[in-house]
């Protein structure tokens, strides 16, 4: 039925739903990261998730819809008795040799032994994109005491911006590239910085020649030269980055600006 409703133009919501469409449609992982990276704008498949790491194995044992009701049954058993200590160091495990023993896994029966004497690397795996994001508030929006809910609160989030911080904070997925962009706007970070978030979900820096990253490229920099994101500055405002963004993305004609806009907070131009 979600197939069916892709087919017709309903884009899934999530990063879950897109990879049961591509177990369902019997991809490899290199057709399910271009699946994720293309049409979701998710990062490929992070073997240290604990979700995208069943979900490797699963496209290397079986396809289709049997290969759905595997990752369900398998990752749902694991759930059940596996708990994630927010406590827990990793081990500093380098991801391609995580990756690699990954594959000598041969079994169902070897895979929840691979997860259960590794629940620490997958515990903490998101931990330093989050940790990042409080050093950030700390830094830039200091009057918030470093808290994403006061922040959220004190900018409005949107609801849907909201829970994908709250998705990094309970290690669930990471969000969108647009959401963490916008994210970087909110939490008044340099170009340098977002690029540093983005490499933390697993995503490639900012690209010029995306016609609408470009134009965040151009608010990023045009903003540290006009000082907007001193935070030093008396007369810093840590909104003030959104509404310039909103300003300018609304002089444009273009397809993602439109829910890209919704989060962020207007401001007059005689403001600027």
């Amino acid at each position: 039925m979600t197939v069916n409703k892709w087919c017709n133009g309903s884009i899934p919501k999530n990063r879950e739903t897109f990879l049961r469409i591509g177990m369902a449609a019997g991809y490899d992982r290199e057709k399910m990261n271009q699946l994720l990276q293309r049409y979701g704008r998710y990062p490929a498949l992070y073997v240290k998730s604990l979700e995208d790491c069943v979900c490797i194995y699963v496209l290397q044992d079986c396809v289709g819809l049997e290969a759905v009701e595997k990752y369900n049954y398998i990752l749902k058993k694991i759930k059940s008795v596996i708990v994630r200590d927010e406590s827990v160091q990793g081990d500093n495990i380098q991801t391609e040799e995580f990756d690699e023993k990954l594959s000598e896994v041969s079994s169902q029966d070897e895979l929840e032994k691979f997860i259960s004497d590794n629940v620490a690397v997958f515990s903490t795996a998101y931990n330093e994109f989050y940790s990042y994001v409080l050093t950030t508030i700390e830094m830039n929006n200091y009057m918030y005491s470093g808290s994403v809910y006061e922040l959220a609160e004190g900018q409005g989030w949107s609801s849907s911006l909201r829970q994908c911080v709250s998705a990094i904070r309970q290690r669930k997925w990471y969000p969108t590239r647009n959401k963490i962009i916008s994210l970087g706007l909110h939490l008044s970070m340099d170009h340098e910085q977002v690029d540093k978030m983005l490499k933390l979900a697993h995503m490639e820096p900012l690209c010029a020649k995306n016609i609408f990253e470009s134009i965040i490229m151009f608010i990023l920099d045009d903003a540290s030269l006009n000082d907007i994101l001193d935070s030093k500055s008396e007369e810093y405002d840590p909104d003030e980055l959104c509404r310039y963004a909103g300003v300018v993305l609304k002089e444009l004609d273009l397809s993602e600006t439109g829910s890209f806009i919704s989060e962020l907070s207007e401001m007059d131009e005689d403001e600027l």
